[in-house]
């Protein structure tokens, strides 16, 4: 097992022990970090993957999820199928929800069939970082190039009036690769809202695009 094999023996043994089930379990992955070299990390968290199971805790969860998202670049085409089992075992639980969807989106795993009947849409959120589950499962469904989640989005931002709160829904979104979401940023290029300021009103909305959208050049 390459795991025991290419990592020290205290980060083999936590790993092999921690209670799953267990919400301080989630500080694991921070101690893993700490205390591994980076082959041992992405090794150490599929290991940690072919554990979860239904009876792991949320927070565990999310921070494994967290840390798929952070290792993705890394992680070999095994080591994702192996990512992707773990995400078909474990819960779907909205507290977790950005973190969740993070991981996701960063490895491509596409596991549309089994989120459809576990997801609860509800688009009455107004920041992407408050009850926002609904819009992080359809940041995911975009970056599959979606189109009815393209479209579904393009609705949330059209039907958000407040300059503030269309400013952190377009800066989430603009984390999301594609032309179909550089279409929906460039709709609001021109847009003079502005976004609320530590003193004063902050930089109109058409700037933060021209920004975001510069950077998507890159």
């Amino acid at each position: 097992m390459a795991f025991v094999d290419d990592c020290p023996p205290i980060v083999v043994e936590r790993v092999m022990r921690e209670d799953l089930a267990d919400s301080e379990s989630s500080e694991l992955f921070s101690w893993i970090a700490g205390n591994a070299s980076l082959d041992c990390q992405v090794k150490a968290l599929i290991a940690v993957a072919d554990r979860l199971d239904k009876n792991s805790h949320p927070q565990v969860i999310g921070d494994f999820t967290s840390s798929v998202a952070t290792y993705a670049r890394f992680l070999t085409p095994l080591g994702v199928e192996q990512i992707k089992s773990a995400y078909l075992r474990v819960r779907y639980d909205e507290t977790v929800a950005a973190q969740y969807f993070l991981g996701l989106r960063a490895t491509k795993i596409d596991i549309r069939p089994h989120l459809e009947r576990r997801v609860e849409v509800d688009w009455s959120f107004e920041h992407p970082r408050q009850n926002a589950a609904t819009w992080h499962y359809y940041l995911y469904l975009a970056s599959l190039e979606d189109p009815a989640a393209i479209e579904a989005l393009g609705e949330k931002l059209a039907g958000t009036k407040n300059g503030n709160d269309l400013t952190n829904l377009l800066q989430s979104l603009s984390e999301v690769e594609g032309e179909n979401v550089t279409s929906l940023l460039r709709a609001y290029e021109n847009d003079m809202r502005r976004a609320d300021g530590t003193e004063a009103p902050g930089m109109p909305i058409s700037e933060n695009v021209k920004l975001w959208l510069s950077m998507r050049e890159q």
